[in-house]
């Protein structure tokens, strides 16, 4: 027997938050996908292939993209390597100038 999702309390859209409606709206399209990418492939139907080839790419595309993010330094490690420049620099007695802030390593 298949697992089913657990139903979500339905609530009008004009009642969301904004999290929420990206939630169901997210949720939603995930099961989308899933539901085409499930379906028996027939290699006749060029409409349902290509449906499944965009779907797919689809989520080759978010998968790649998250694991492009996980893999990323992290923003504030920019700005404390930032600030960190600009101390030195302060300490060594110099005039803070945008080249030294922005571009000395």
């Amino acid at each position: 027997m298949a697992k089913r999702p657990v139903p979500v309390a339905e609530k009008p859209v004009k009642a969301m938050t904004d999290a929420e409606l990206f939630a169901d709206n997210f949720r939603e399209a995930l099961q989308f996908s899933r539901e085409v990418l499930l379906r028996p492939l027939d290699w006749g139907d060029y409409d349902q292939l290509k449906l499944k080839r965009d779907v797919s790419l689809g989520v080759l595309s978010a998968g790649i993209r998250l694991k492009v993010a996980e893999l990323q330094p992290r923003r504030i490690d920019d700005v404390v390597e930032r600030l960190a420049r600009r101390v030195e620099a302060i300490r060594g007695g110099k005039t803070l100038t945008a080249e030294i802030v922005e571009h000395e390593e």
